[in-house]
């Protein structure tokens, strides 16, 4: 099978991160929740591995980081753990549901007042619309980094000053593009960060982050043993613990951290692969007929519709060619409102370190048969 399926999961895995799950697989004990010679052992894994992950993000001093099962998960906690009733929030049509759908949740049970941003031609946030969309009771910006319907890059930065400058705390989901670009959240004026770890990072899945600045405060939607504070019924607010509710997906962290070391450590060569490969894909689909692309150069998420077939018929199609592909709405139905393919959705071809240019070829050939 060709795996074209990258912004789902990431077909590749480095050896080192199978290797330091398997690891632990091997010789298991629960963090943080004894104090015998193994627990303590694996618990100062666990605190390197939170330094580690934060030096290569640029969030070493002022930042923590609070591990999840998923970057769903991280960006709940962010928007519902933050949000104030009847406040303001500014987001983009680009979102996912794991933001639109708390959001309305907001909406309808706390008055909290929504806008969403759309894009200009090339699918980017104009700068003006944020900055007049701004009042004073706006609290929180939300920003999809990567889109996983199109792959268009948002200007974070530029963003990052405007909220900064309005004191607004900025969230951005960065589920496609950690491990696809670099981030430096200092520098980027970025306040609260949620992933995962098994896509661009290369990790495993059952793994997400939340990395949040140590001044701000979260109200809690998970409550549950953190092995702090256990004679107390409330809900410890001490980060990271208070938020880690239960046990943590200790293998699939420790293997993360390792994830964060080689996907880092070949950054430059990947993002070379990856825009050599888009490059050829994106020419190619451009000029097969009665192939409508809807992303643009560099992308690892290439989107297309193909007239007189449905995605998921072209999807099928594919699958029968051993090709891998997503069809439908991607769980983004705003973007697709947008786009204007609401009702059929998109076929996503996304790239991954494991795809070669023969299988760019391959399925080429095969969408010029349709």
């Amino acid at each position: 099978m060709i795996y074209f399926d990258n912004s789902a999961t990431s077909k590749f895995k480095p050896k080192c991160v199978i290797e330091e799950y398997n690891r632990f697989v091997l010789d298991s004990c629960n963090s943080g929740r004894s104090g015998h010679t193994d627990c303590i052992r694996v618990a100062t894994k666990v605190f390197h591995a939170r330094e580690n992950i934060k030096s290569h993000l640029g969030a070493e001093n002022d930042y923590e980081v609070i591990f999840t099962s998923n970057c769903t998960q991280a960006l709940n906690m962010a928007i519902l753990g933050f949000v104030m009733p009847n406040s303001h929030i500014i987001t983009t049509v680009f979102e996912h549901n794991s933001v639109l759908r708390p959001l309305k949740y907001l909406e309808d049970n706390f008055g909290v007042k929504v806008t969403y941003l759309e894009g200009d031609k090339n699918q980017k946030i104009n700068l003006k619309d944020l900055k007049n969309a701004i009042t004073p009771e706006t609290k929180l910006v939300i920003i999809n980094h990567i889109s996983n319907v199109t792959g268009v890059t948002q200007d974070i930065e530029s963003i990052g000053k405007i909220t900064k400058s309005h004191g607004i705390k900025l969230l951005i989901d960065t589920a496609q593009s950690l491990g696809h670009t670099h981030i430096d959240m200092k520098n980027m004026c970025i306040d609260m960060l949620a992933s995962c770890g098994h896509k661009g990072i290369h990790g495993m899945q059952g793994t997400g982050i939340l990395v949040i600045k140590k001044d701000i405060k979260l109200n809690h939607i998970l409550f549950g043993g953190t092995g702090t504070d256990s004679d107390l019924l409330v809900q410890p607010n001490h980060m990271p613990e208070g938020y880690e509710c239960g046990t943590i997906n200790t293998g699939g962290i420790l293997a993360l951290s390792k994830a964060f070391d080689w996907t880092y450590s070949n950054l430059d060569n990947l993002v070379r692969h990856y825009n050599y490969l888009s490059s050829e894909l994106l020419y190619g689909i451009k000029n097969i007929k009665k192939i409508t692309c809807y992303s643009t150069f560099p992308s690892t998420v290439i989107s297309i519709k193909v007239d007189g077939y449905s995605s998921s018929d072209v999807a099928e199609i594919l699958n029968q060619n051993n090709i891998a592909v997503r069809s439908g709405l991607h769980c983004a139905p705003k973007a697709h409102q947008y786009l204007g393919t609401i009702d059929d959705g998109l076929c996503r071809i996304s790239i991954g370190y494991n795809n070669t240019i023969k299988d760019c070829n391959i399925l080429l050939n095969t969408l010029s048969k349709l």
